[in-house]
């Protein structure tokens, strides 16, 4: 059997985190618990405020949790759902990694980010 290093590891590893967030639900769920951060949300209350079945809920929840971008925690009888905010930030490294150092692809300074505070999109994220 061929052994595979720690970088084609890790490249799998975010692969699956990224076909993770391919799924609609999903990602609506972690914008969600995006807006929650850092205390999160219970499955009661995902559910209620994103209309998906308990068992549906469910299966996505745990997904989520496989590939390292949402932690549980249990409090008494609930279990507390919250994004793991450096999971998301090692996604985000992931892709700028290439495209800002070696060619040069994207221009950091002349990129545009939504503002969370602010409908207007033209604010920059990182000023």
């Amino acid at each position: 059997m061929e052994k595979r290093n720690a970088s084609e590891q890790s490249i799998d590893a975010t692969a699956a985190a990224f076909a993770a967030l391919g799924q609609p639900s999903r990602l609506k769920i972690v914008r969600l618990l995006l807006s929650a951060y850092p205390r999160g949300l219970t499955a009661g209350e995902i559910q209620k405020e994103l209309n998906i079945a308990a068992p549906t809920l469910s299966h996505h929840l745990d997904k989520l949790r496989q590939v390292g971008i949402v932690s549980a925690e249990k409090e008494r009888q609930w279990i507390w759902y919250s994004v793991r905010s450096e999971a998301l930030k090692h996604l985000i490294d992931f892709l700028f990694e290439e495209c800002c150092t070696r060619n040069q692809v994207i221009d950091i300074e002349e990129m545009e980010f939504a503002d969370p505070t602010n409908d207007k999109s033209d604010s920059q994220c990182c000023d």
